[in-house]
Order: structure tokens, then C-alpha cells, then sequence
């Protein structure tokens, strides 16, 4: 099966996206014998400054963009909303790929603001491909932010109903698009876990909490964390944080003013975020919205119970009340603190390790990987 990938993502750092991408594409290529090319098509050209990463250099996969930066970018936007006209973009870069892409069996899109983009591509030269979207948080990223989903909600809902398919992680996305698009046809599939057959965290006597992913405030809300465990008084607790990002500073300035930086632990980006880390009480996920947060599943593989916003979307479908976690209404530091102090408290207890380990299972590799071949291939062989 010939796949052709496309992304706005420049593969050349190492998020949630390209760690699920990683493992996907791997076994996909291996065990089931497809054959991928990837398209990086970010919003603008100095966005591909860095390298791409080793795991995807053995891939088939060519970066560009139409713009060379953000302002040019932003110029095509405003005059195409001006003159009423589709946004298509980064048609001509998408066009110098035109050979691959109707070449493949199958069209992946992973950011929908291509989606109309690469639909209207194979329109004009009258070739009939699968198009399948495979969203990974880019639908509830444009939708939750102010300024962009003023610019992009119009264009975004419309093309939603374009693809033949969408491959989903999660309850919440599935059930937005059959709300915007009710013939759509949804093939829900979450996301895989990498297998991992070490030793168990231990639950820490003491309260430590721990934060893994990427320092980004706008999305990943880790301000509204140091705030509310400022606020938990009269209780001794530890943070420590694995990850960096363009708002670290700013974070460690913000945990100074809250007077809490004795209570943190920096730790910084580590591939394994759980080197050396022998003792938790629960990790913490704050976000405004995710689409299907691998941390939360890699948490519970290692038998560490989750503390979690219920944002849109992902929390909801991996965490089990009682069992592997604790969800809170996001945005609300009130309901925050009263789930982190009851839990210090011992009037809101989690299962053991071992049981916690287990609630991961669901998300298997083998098992999540057969469920997205099994959906291709049936997208491929039927006519909808």
C-alpha cells in the first residue's frame, strides 16, 4: 500500500506527534508492508531551520514551504479573506509533489487546513484518490484559540466534510466531526503505546507530583498549574517538570513570584522522561485542549496514576475515575485543588501499580496499529 503523508510539522523535533508518527509509520512499514513518502508543508519556509529528525531521515520525505516567513504568510491570508477566495494553502508546494501523491493508493492529511488544499489539487486534474484525515490536536488547537479560530473556523468546517475518511484518537474528535459532517465516515482508532517491560514506578509516600511535555503555556496551561499548587497551603508537595520550551523562563519566573521555586524540580527534555525517577505520586496535566495526550497512557504504562484537566479532547477516554486518575474541569483551579488536596488527604485513593498498568493495555501498539491497516484497507476497498 502506497501512502502518501502530509503535514504541516517539520519533523525535526520529538513531540507527541512524532513519537506516535514514529511507531506508526515503523510498523506499518515492516509488519504490513506499506510504503510511505512524507510531505512537510509548515506555515512558512524558516520553520524548517532545523534538522529532521534521525528516525524520519529513512522515509521518504521532501520539507518546503510557499512562505518564506511569518509575514508573507500572513499577507496571502488577509488578501485572500479580503477577495473572498479559499485558502489554499501551500498549493504550489504541494504541486511540486504532484507526481507522489497521485502515485499513492492513499492521501494522509494531518493538519485540516490542507485538506482543501490537497483536495483541490487532485480536483483540477480530475484524479480520484482517498483522502483521509488523521487529526492529532491541530482541530481543537485552531478551534480553541481566539485569534485563530477567527481566521480559520470557516475554512476548517468546510473542509471537513471533503475527505473520504478520518482515522480519529478520540471520542471528543470524532464526535465533533460527525456533528459538522454526519455522512462522515469515522474510523476511531486512538493512538499506540510503545511497549514497555521495565520495573513499575512506586507510589511516593511523600507528594510528588510530576509534569512531562512540551513548555508551551498557550495550550498546555502550565501557569495555571504553579498557580493552583501555590494556593494548596498547609501541605508539603514536590514538582518536578520534564521538558523545555519557548516559555520556560517565563514559567521559572512565575514559580519565583508564587514563592514555590524551592518546591521545583527542573529537569529539562529527556527522551526517557522517567530516568531516574523512582518515586510519584500522580502527573499532572493542566491543558486547555490536546487531541490524544500519549503522557497521560505512558503515565499509567509505568503504574503512575494521572491528575487531568477533562479538556477536549483525549482525558476522558484514557482516564478511569478511581482506578488510573482523577479528571478536573478545565480551567476551573477550584475543582483543581480540591481533587489535588483530597488526594493528599487520602480521601481520593488510586488502584495499585500494577492495575494501573494494566488500564493501558487498551492502547497497545500491536492492537492500535492493526485497528489503523485494517481501517486503510477497508477505506481503500470500498467505494463510500
Amino acid at each position: 500500500m502506497k501512502i502518501t503523508l502530509i503535514s504541516n510539522n517539520t519533523f525535526s523535533i520529538y513531540g507527541g506527534y512524532e513519537r506516535v508518527l514514529e511507531i506508526v509509520l515503523n510498523v506499518l512499514t515492516k509488519k504490513f508492508d506499506c510504503n510511505f513518502s512524507l510531505i512537510s508543508a509548515p506555515h512558512y519556509q524558516c520553520l524548517l531551520d532545523g534538522p529532521i529528525y534521525d528516525d524520519f531521515k529513512t522515509y521518504n520525505i521532501s520539507r518546503e514551504s510557499d512562505y518564506k516567513d511569518k509575514t508573507q504568510y500572513c499577507f496571502y491570508i488577509v488578501k485572500k479573506k479580503l477577495f473572498g477566495k479559499k485558502l489554499l494553502i501551500n498549493y504550489f508546494t504541494l504541486e511540486k509533489h504532484i507526481y507522489s501523491i497521485t502515485n499513492s493508493d492513499i492521501i494522509i492529511v494531518t493538519d485540516p487546513l490542507l485538506i482543501s488544499t490537497v483536495y483541490f489539487l487532485l480536483k483540477n486534474r480530475n484524479v480520484n484518490k482517498k483522502i483521509i484525515y488523521w487529526d492529532h490536536g491541530s482541530l481543537m488547537g485552531y478551534l480553541n484559540n481566539y485569534f485563530t479560530r477567527i481566521i480559520y473556523k470557516n475554512e476548517i468546517l468546510e473542509s471537513l466534510v471533503l475527505p473520504d475518511a478520518h482515522l480519529t484518537i478520540s471520542s471528543d474528535i470524532s464526535n465533533f466531526i460527525k456533528y459538522i459532517n454526519p455522512e462522515a465516515k469515522i474510523f476511531m482508532v486512538y493512538n499506540p503505546l510503545q511497549n514497555y517491560e521495565g520495573q513499575l514506578i512506586k507510589r511516593s509516600k511523600s507528594n510528588v507530583f510530576l509534569y512531562v511535555g512540551r513548555l508551551s503555556d498557550s495550550d498546555k496551561n502550565i501557569s495555571f498549574l504553579l498557580k493552583g499548587l501555590a494556593l494548596i497551603k498547609n501541605k508539603q508537595w514536590k514538582l518536578i517538570i520534564v521538558g523545555t520550551g519557548k516559555d520556560e523562563k517565563m514559567l521559572q519566573k512565575l514559580a519565583h513570584k508564587l514563592d514555590i521555586s524551592d518546591r521545583i524540580e527542573w529537569l529539562g527534555f529527556r527522551k526517557d522522561p522517567y530516568k531516574n525517577i523512582n518515586e510519584v505520586t500522580a502527573l499532572m496535566l493542566t491543558s486547555r485542549w490536546e487531541g490524544f495526550p500519549m503522557v497521560l497512557v505512558e503515565a499509567n504504562q509505568r503504574g503512575v496514576p494521572v491528575i487531568s484537566s477533562d479538556c477536549k479532547s483525549g482525558p476522558k477516554d484514557i482516564v478511569i475515575p478511581g482506578v488510573n486518575g482523577y479528571l478536573f474541569k478545565e480551567g476551573d483551579i477550584n475543582d483543581f485543588i480540591k481533587v489535588v488536596n483530597d488526594i493528599i488527604e487520602g480521601k481520593l485513593q488510586f488502584s495499585s501499580p500494577e492495575e494501573i498498568s494494566k488500564s493501558s493495555k487498551r492502547f497497545d501498539s500491536d492492537l492500535v496499529i492493526s485497528n489503523i491497516y485494517n481501517s486503510l484497507k477497508k477505506i481503500l476497498e470500498e467505494d463510500f
